[in-house]
């Protein structure tokens, strides 16, 4: 019988994911103190949390029609249109 870690339901670690950029935004348009640490590795957590959970769902749940392969690439794109978003609200500075 092979034993499987208790994991984080595939919603929750979708919505971990959305917080952390929700977080992200926050702190690179505030910039308070160390943000140019805090906002990278906010951004980071939202990747591995949102891009990774839905790669993750999509090989643990297998479907004939591959529409859980399809989101997860659409998902992927979008993220990563977003951290360029977010990365040129960066690089522009304070206004």
């Amino acid at each position: 019988m092979s034993e499987r870690r208790p994991s984080l339901p595939y919603p929750a670690v979708l919505l971990l994911g959305n917080v952390a950029f929700i977080a992200s935004w926050i702190v690179v348009l505030k910039r308070p103190e160390g943000w140019q640490v805090v906002g990278p590795v906010l951004l980071a957590l939202f990747l591995v949390l949102r891009v990774g959970g839905v790669w993750r769902y999509a090989k643990n749940n297998p479907d004939p029609q591959g529409r859980a392969k399809r989101s997860a690439i659409l998902s992927t794109v979008l993220a990563l249109l977003a951290v360029g978003l977010w990365v040129s609200t960066w690089m522009s500075g304070p206004r």
